[in-house]
């Protein structure tokens, strides 16, 4: 939360300087978000821990189709602040038998409905042509909600290698992003790419100093009073 207040805190600074204030407008868009595989800065290899029943594909995980709705606030001329709602269904990981023998049987995945939270600002430059914007976007993320599970862990194992002792324990997929865009708006369509930059985080056994996840989104402005 110190990390959202100090951005906004910035980025309003910024944009308010040389603007002037206007009536309050309100604006609801709805779209698509596609998301690229991720790029890991640094990782350890392994992209699972054994000693877990599941196995999982971060990359996979991370990306994928999501659809948006948001909700801009223009507190200034051509400066909005909103809230940007994404949903996906997708996988969350795969079961593994505990023993963790070689067993390439079928299984099913688990999927999971996931919810991504966007606190940005947006700043709208005008072009020459008219209804043609060039599109400025930051925002602070709050990514994965709904992703925590019950796993099983082995704790020890026998010569053979089962399990003789094990615990049940939580885990969550939960991670916090900073979000940078550019894009281009005609009218009541919108086009926005760029990536959210996750720092130091650990997915039970793919650690990394931090990722990016590229996205293209595509917006329509459904209502403005």
């Amino acid at each position: 939360m110190k990390h959202t207040l100090l951005l906004l805190s910035l980025l309003i600074s910024i944009f308010t300087f040389g603007q002037q204030t206007q009536p309050e407008k309100i604006k609801i868009n709805a779209g698509l978000e596609f998301r690229i595989v991720p790029y890991f800065f640094t990782k350890t290899d392994g992209a699972y821990i054994s000693n877990y029943a599941y196995t999982k594909n971060v990359s996979k995980h991370l990306s994928g189709n999501s659809v948006n709705v948001e909700i801009e606030y223009f507190f200034l001329k051509s400066t909005t602040i909103g809230i940007a709602q994404s949903f996906r269904y997708d996988q969350l990981y795969t079961d593994l038998p505990i023993n963790n023998r070689p067993d390439y049987s079928v299984t099913s995945p688990k999927m999971r409905f996931i919810a991504d939270t966007d606190i940005q600002l947006k700043h709208y430059f005008p072009l020459k042509k008219p209804n043609q914007y060039i599109i400025a976007n930051l925002g602070y993320s709050f990514m994965n909600n709904n992703t925590s599970f019950t796993v099983n862990e082995v704790l020890e194992r026998d010569i053979n290698g089962y399990p003789i002792f094990g615990r049940s324990g939580e885990i969550d997929w939960q991670f916090q992003a900073y979000k940078i865009g550019i894009g281009y708006k005609y009218k009541k369509i919108e086009a926005t790419v760029g990536a959210y930059l996750a720092e130091k985080h650990s997915f039970e056994g793919y650690t990394s100093s931090g990722f990016a996840v590229p996205f293209l989104k595509l917006n329509y402005n459904i209502t403005k009073f």
